[in-house]
């Protein structure tokens, strides 16, 4: 773990660091799914609704045999729901996802991220996102892609994707792994001590936790046994940072 010097790639998390989300509403989410259908008059907002609590609860929480908690892909919950519905589509399932994930809350990009993304890509710093996300990688670059269309991320892991969540190492140095990067020379961007700060130095990256709450603009805490890591409270703060390289 190093701060001192410029860093192969950084990665991100997405909610809480790329976007902040109000209060998902999956009702929201699937009226527009269902007006996207071929047949939208098939079915109503209270049966999908219905539906989609019926599969959740049936799903309940799960976690691997070492007790990492585990991701459900999103795909999977509408399928059921919109199939059983008798939805059909001339869209992907990737299309699908991201149109429930753009209708279910309101977002916005947290303040420096375009900023910070052209500045990664002037130092000639490689992107990609690792994110504990029910969405699949595809749905989730369409995300990405319609919010910040400058975002140049190579690729876009997450936790349903290989079922394993952060703070577990596995996500990351698959991560590292796939891009020929060894995690020593990655940087970690996240919002959540645990999943991001203890997953990233878990698999020997560099975390940038971003607390927006704070009045330092940047500080290194140490907490405990978590040891020592950076703290912004703006992504400007860490472009700064990087112009020192």
């Amino acid at each position: 773990m190093s701060y001192k010097k410029k860093p192969e790639m950084i990665l991100f998390d997405v909610g809480g660091t790329l976007f902040d989300d109000t209060k998902c509403i999956p009702r929201d989410g699937l009226r527009q799914l269902r007006l996207s259908a071929k047949n939208p008059d098939v079915t109503d907002d209270d049966t999908l609704e219905n539906l989609w609590n019926e599969y959740m609860s049936q799903i309940g929480s799960h976690k691997s045999q070492s007790g990492v908690s585990l991701d459900f892909l999103l795909s999977s919950v509408l399928k059921y729901v919109t199939m059983t519905a008798g939805l059909h589509f001339k869209i992907s399932m990737a299309e699908q996802e991201e149109i429930f994930d753009r209708y279910n809350s309101e977002r916005k990009v947290i303040d420096g991220v375009p900023e910070l993304l052209d500045k990664i890509h002037s130092l000639g710093i490689r992107a990609a996102v690792i994110s504990n996300n029910a969405m699949s990688g595809e749905g989730l670059k369409l995300a990405i892609d319609r919010w910040i269309p400058s975002n140049k991320m190579e690729f876009y892991l997450t936790s349903a994707d290989i079922l394993l969540t952060k703070p577990c190492k596995s996500i990351f140095l698959c991560a590292s792994n796939y891009a020929g990067i060894k995690p020593e020379n990655c940087w970690y961007c996240g919002d959540g001590r645990v999943p991001d700060v203890d997953g990233a130095k878990n698999a020997g990256m560099t975390p940038v936790l971003i607390d927006t709450k704070s009045s330092i603009p940047l500080e290194m805490r140490t907490d405990g046994e978590r040891g020592e890591y950076m703290t912004v409270n703006n992504w400007n703060v860490l472009s700064a940072f990087l112009d020192k390289f």
